[in-house]
């Protein structure tokens, strides 16, 4: 088949859509099937690979509690509408349904150039006053698509409010090949000292701060702890002033992509205090690296870990239980091991090879 992908968020920038659409590609390419990444030119982008397509400007924004991303540029429909007739494509797979700039802008290019339309829907969210006023148009526009997919139960319930549609639920996937435990044992953490991760964007929504507060009274019980914050984002330097009361039990190593199942393989535990959250990409990846977790309870979050197995829930901003739970975890190794077992088990399931055949089926369908 011949495949466009529309992605507002694509590489340099890190998350879960850069993530899913990347790999989903790898995986599609590897079957044989002809794959192109449309996306935006961003700052900080190097050599792209052979299957990206970058069409008008990436601008910054601040939305839903953390930065995104709307494209801008003269003349985006008629672009977009010139490069799916160009590559002939059997289907138009929109990552951020109805979400400005390529949500909007690539149905409509494509509904054009006879092409049927995917949309894949990755946010959750409290409320959308925007929605709620603009229902009506999104409704005609969501009712064009031949498929409209949400990558959790919970963003399905909340579109649900709004909209209509014959929802189905693929989620993200991961890389286990590699995403792989590195050796760490988890014994490790009492005789080498303990090694946390924080591992994501460094912005409000995503709960550094819960950790900050929290790191004294772990440093009470096990001083030689230390806290490796690995990303980067607009708000780097205010955590880091932040942190320097902690002297180095905090360490900000920078953006890490190559780098990540190190990053997770050598970590005791892995904690995600996010406060909003669809999915969780990056919990998939600690357990295919088989590290425990600590992670907030979000609507995500919830519906991925939610027999905590491989994972202990809590509280998005209590940093007092954080500490709690980090103590009571780093001096229990044989549970940490239950943890990551479980962990790997789960992250199978996940496996991109299972994820990309659900949504090649969705393509198949909507192409006959």
């Amino acid at each position: 088949m011949r495949i466009a992908l529309v992605a507002e968020d694509y590489y340099p920038q890190l998350g879960g859509v850069p993530e899913h659409v990347h790999n989903l590609a790898r995986q599609l390419l590897a079957w044989g099937h002809y794959v192109t990444i449309v996306t935006s030119h961003m700052d900080g982008a190097g050599p792209d690979p052979a299957f990206v397509r970058r069409i008008g400007t990436s601008r910054v924004i601040y939305a839903n509690g953390g930065v995104s991303r709307i494209t801008t540029g003269w003349g985006l429909q008629r672009q977009l509408e010139e490069c799916f007739r160009a590559g002939r494509y059997d289907v138009v797979h929109v990552h951020g349904g109805l979400a400005p700039t390529f949500g909007i802008l690539a149905p409509w290019a494509a509904f054009r150039a006879g092409i049927p339309v995917v949309a894949t829907f990755h946010s959750w969210f409290e409320t959308s006053p925007s929605y709620r006023v603009l229902r009506a148009p999104a409704q005609r526009l969501l009712d064009r698509h031949a498929a409209t997919i949400a990558v959790s139960q919970p963003v399905v319930d909340v579109m649900s409010r709004y909209f209509r549609a014959d929802w189905q639920v693929i989620p993200n996937g991961v890389d286990v090949s590699f995403f792989q435990p590195n050796g760490r044992r988890p014994t490790d953490a009492l005789t080498q000292g303990p090694r946390l991760l924080f591992l994501g964007r460094i912005e409000p929504r995503n709960g550094l701060g819960t950790l900050l507060r929290a790191m004294p009274a772990i440093l009470a019980s096990f001083p030689r702890a230390r806290l490796f914050v690995a990303g980067d984002g607009p708000w780097r330097r205010f955590y880091e002033w932040r942190a320097r009361r902690l002297g180095e039990s905090v360490r900000f190593v920078g953006q890490v992509l190559a780098e990540r199942p190190e990053y997770y393989g050598s970590a005791d535990l892995y904690l995600c205090p996010t406060r909003i959250a669809s999915f969780g990409v990056t919990l998939l990846e600690a357990m295919a690296c088989g590290t425990p977790m600590i992670v907030a309870d979000n609507a995500g979050y919830r519906w991925l870990v939610g027999d905590g197995r491989e994972a202990v829930l809590l509280p998005k901003d209590q940093p007092t239980a954080w500490a709690a739970t980090v103590i009571e975890l780093l001096a229990d190794p044989a549970r940490r091991r239950r943890m990551s077992r479980a962990g790997l088990i789960k992250a199978i399931r996940f496996a991109w090879p299972v994820v990309a055949r659900q949504e090649l089926t969705v393509y198949e369908r909507v192409a006959r």
